[in-house]
């Protein structure tokens, strides 16, 4: 197949050279964990500085990160880039930039606009989109006592604004839970610091309301299930209101975000392996899904992105299929396999018997259009779908993998979309067949490109046309959706499919 592929008539890339205006990013947060070994949250916290951001010995060198995709990604501190190392509590939700964390951001600087202006610049001369950072949702306690709420974010928002601050993410705190709290803070960031994103997280009322909401916090190893539970309850909060972005962001499920029209805050970095001291990266398991070789896909989502951008919720028809599916996992060694504070999470907690976790989510879900069709495998599996039709026009479709016992595995079955008029359609995972059924009467051409590449290839004579209805072996899109990545890397594939027609 390759051979043939690699035979067939080469065009310009299909992928704008435009930025993602999707708000994606990379976040340091499991990558803090790396740097500590599993330093557990102290060391977790201290982990993020200058030093870990730009010296670049391994495990340090977060902001060199990503090369072929920084130019669609914010990179965003996560916790305690506020705090000192010591990690004092009576800072947390301070929002100055520490001093003794990044002496260089403050050299020169006379104050935190300043010193955050100096790291976002640094930042953004290595490429990336913007810096943005973790918010504790409260006021810093040692700090409130000088001013009041309104004085004390409006400073804030002075500061971010000045310095070009891209993003919040407002996570745990004292007021975490508070919905006014939380519309608060984005009715005062919209008025002074309006290019500010404000990500919330935890109360799904504020969704609506909301830029971007986090769908929050899963194990790698029941990733996929419970994101999609997570999703099938998140779409169905309400209609997006007036002035509001609406984005759901569905963390490190990359391709799910490309494919369903959903944000992504990107956790796994280059780092494969072990922990720099031998023991085992329980964040990031190398014996199930292995997701940091899996860096290519990061790349295609938010290339992806630039082309059908995350769009909000209840402003479309979505769909959520009725047949659910369940994943285990057998544990054999848990500090190995899962980070230790999750066995204490009931979520996580109430699903384990008999060291057999398991998880239960929906089968598809759609956004925009009708639920694909799927025909389970010779072995009566089927993979968990995500498609959409963004309101740009564009279709996208992904099946993501399954995990049973101790083993991660995408069933590649036969799978129809019905996508009417669509001439773009974004394909993610893996297949069998896709029949896509248009309502095209003469199709002139079919173009296949790998989002990690930069050209396309004319697969007119690889796959069959019937009518309006384009049928692709699985083959065709197993191989060119992973071309442009090193052989160490297992990402699954992920292409761009352009249909040219006669009318």
């Amino acid at each position: 197949m390759k051979e043939k592929i690699l035979q067939s008539p080469i065009v310009n890339t299909l992928i704008p050279d435009t930025i993602n205006p999707t708000p994606d990013y990379y976040c340091t947060w499991q990558t803090q964990l790396y740097a500590t070994c599993d330093g557990k949250p102290r060391a977790q916290r201290a982990a993020i500085n200058e030093q870990s951001l730009f010296d670049k010995q391994k495990p340090y060198g977060w902001a060199y990160f990503y090369r072929l995709a920084r130019k669609d990604l914010l990179l965003v501190m996560d916790d305690s880039w506020d705090v000192p190392p010591c990690d004092e509590p009576n800072l947390y939700g301070s929002l100055v930039l520490d001093k003794e964390k990044f002496p260089q951001a403050w050299q020169g600087a006379r104050n935190n606009a300043e010193a955050l202006k100096n790291l976002t610049n640094r930042i953004q001369a290595l490429g990336w989109k913007g810096l943005g950072g973790w918010v504790c949702a409260q006021e810093a306690p040692s700090l409130i006592s000088q001013t009041n709420v309104q004085d004390y974010w409006k400073q804030r928002f002075f500061d971010m604004q000045y310095a070009g601050f891209s993003y919040w993410k407002v996570d745990w705190g004292e007021k975490c839970e508070d919905e006014a709290f939380r519309r608060m803070l984005t009715d005062m960031g919209r008025i002074n610091a309006p290019k500010l994103t404000i990500e919330h997280a935890k109360v799904e009322s504020i969704i609506p309301y909301s830029d971007v909401f986090r769908t929050y916090d899963v194990p790698a190893l029941m990733s996929i299930p419970m994101t999609m539970e997570k999703l099938a309850k998140n779409l169905f909060v309400g209609k997006t209101e007036e002035g509001c972005q609406g984005l759901i962001n569905c963390e490190d499920e990359v391709y799910v975000a490309a494919a369903g029209g959903f944000a992504m805050g990107v956790m796994r970095h280059p780092y494969t392996g072990d922990f720099v001291n031998g023991k085992a990266d329980m964040s990031f398991p190398s014996l199930h899904r292995n997701i940091k070789t899996k860096m290519y896909e990061v790349v295609r989502a938010a290339r992806f992105h630039r082309i059908a951008p995350a769009f909000g919720i209840g402003n479309t028809q979505t769909l959520v299929s009725k047949q659910t599916l369940t994943d285990t996992w057998r544990f054999k060694n848990h500090g190995a396999e899962m980070e230790s504070w999750w066995f204490d999470v009931p979520s996580i907690a109430e699903h384990i018997q008999d060291n057999l976790l398991s998880k239960t989510a929906p089968a598809a879900i759609a956004r925009g259009m009708d639920l694909p069709k799927v025909e389970p495998d010779k072995n009566g599996d089927i993979p968990f779908i995500v498609a959409a039709k963004n309101p740009c026009g564009a279709y996208s479709i992904v099946t993501a993998g399954r995990t049973r016992e101790r083993d991660y595995f995408l069933p590649r079955c036969d799978i129809e979309l019905t996508c009417k008029n669509a001439q773009t359609i974004g394909v993610f995972g893996a297949y069998k067949t896709l029949t896509l059924h248009t309502q095209h009467t003469h199709i002139q051409s079919v173009y296949m490109q790998d989002l990690a590449d930069d050209k396309a290839y004319d697969v007119t004579a690889l796959v069959t046309l019937q009518g309006g209805t384009v049928v692709i072996l699985g083959e065709l899109i197993q191989t060119i959706g992973t071309l442009a990545q090193p052989k160490e890397d297992t990402s699954e594939a992920g292409v761009l499919i352009r249909i040219q027609t006669k009318e």
